[in-house]
């Protein structure tokens, strides 16, 4: 039960990372994204890591997110990616859908190591963004249950975890020549705090499967996520290719993890706690940079493809990002 819960959705978000160069923004330059991703789910990996067919889940998700260099060396960020499912369709349940905000990122983000760095070096860059995981969305499960029951629409799943976190990314590129740079990209947010399982998706997953602990009183397990690690390698590429017009294209490969959701005062027993999960993918994606617009646009378009994974689903990603720049 709860690896459906923690597995499908969860996964099905695991959306193409942005900006996880350790560059930084220009000082007083302002960066808006308006990011839209739709996923496809037809296979799911189980336990042992094997591939399996599940019921099909399709959704369309858009999202936000703004950057602003305050210098030349440290800007700060807040970022909705992804953001809201405006489409959705689950083939297990008519009704259901997917239409929860994801959480909130803030941070800032701090070039230790480059041109214009404290430490001043042209080969190596390196920065750290700490950043806070801020939930927006608090779904009234008991609502989503009754309409479920009477036939209504419902929301069949959280789109997040919906509770707080903090934690860092790094980052650190090595610039082969003006057109290469490698890059190594890291985040890990801890969530210290414990969420009640009424309060997460659990309650109206066991409400739709019919089981009867969902409703009572007494069924009140605390649940307990640990960290989400996620650790990336991109060879990047970048030349310019008429006057004013930038063509970028990267490959990252990306490996995200979490640990088994720790479960306690369950009186039931009715969640089982083999739910660690993992996932490997890869995301070649290119973009066009037009400097010279009377707004400077830049226009990329991505694909993640699954490769391996655990307790979560295969999902493929079609991304399609707009990044507006302008100086403030």
């Amino acid at each position: 039960m709860k690896k459906a819960l923690f597995g499908l959705v969860l996964a099905c978000l695991v959306l193409p990372l942005f900006s996880d160069d350790a560059l930084v923004m220009p000082s007083h330059v302002i960066r808006t994204y308006f990011v839209g991703n739709y996923a496809m789910i037809s296979k799911s990996f189980d336990d042992d890591g094997k591939k399996k067919d599940t019921s099909d889940v399709k959704a369309l998700n858009l999202g936000v997110a703004v950057e602003y260099g305050f210098n030349d060396w440290v800007s700060g960020a807040a970022q909705w990616v992804p953001g809201y499912n405006v489409y959705s369709k689950l083939d297990s349940a008519d009704k259901g859908n997917l239409g929860d905000p994801a959480d909130l990122f803030v941070g800032a983000k701090v070039q230790i190591v480059g041109p214009k760095a404290p430490v001043q070096n042209d080969v190596f860059r390196f920065a750290l963004a700490p950043g806070l995981k801020i939930p927006i969305s608090h779904p009234d499960w008991d609502e989503e249950a009754a309409d479920y029951s009477g036939g209504k629409d419902f929301l069949a799943q959280s789109s997040d975890l919906h509770v707080f976190g903090f934690g860092s990314r790094a980052f650190f590129d090595y610039v082969v020549s003006e057109e290469v740079f490698l890059n190594l990209y890291s985040q890990i947010l801890y969530f210290p705090g414990k969420q009640k399982a009424k309060d997460s998706s659990l309650a109206n997953n066991l409400a739709v499967a019919g089981v009867k602990a969902a409703l009572d009183p007494s069924y009140d397990p605390s649940l307990q996520y640990g960290y989400d690690l996620t650790l990336e390698f991109e060879p990047h590429y970048n030349k310019m290719i008429a006057d004013g017009l930038e063509f970028e294209a990267g490959l990252p490969i990306t490996y995200n993890t979490a640990p088994a959701v720790k479960v306690s005062d369950d009186p039931y027993g009715k969640i089982t706690a083999d739910d660690a999960k993992y996932s490997l993918s890869v995301g070649p994606n290119v973009s066009l940079f037009f400097q010279k617009a009377f707004i400077p646009l830049e226009l990329e378009l991505g694909y993640t493809l699954p490769i391996l994974g655990r307790n979560t689903s295969a999902a493929n990603v079609l991304l399609l990002e707009l990044k507006a720049y302008a100086k403030l």
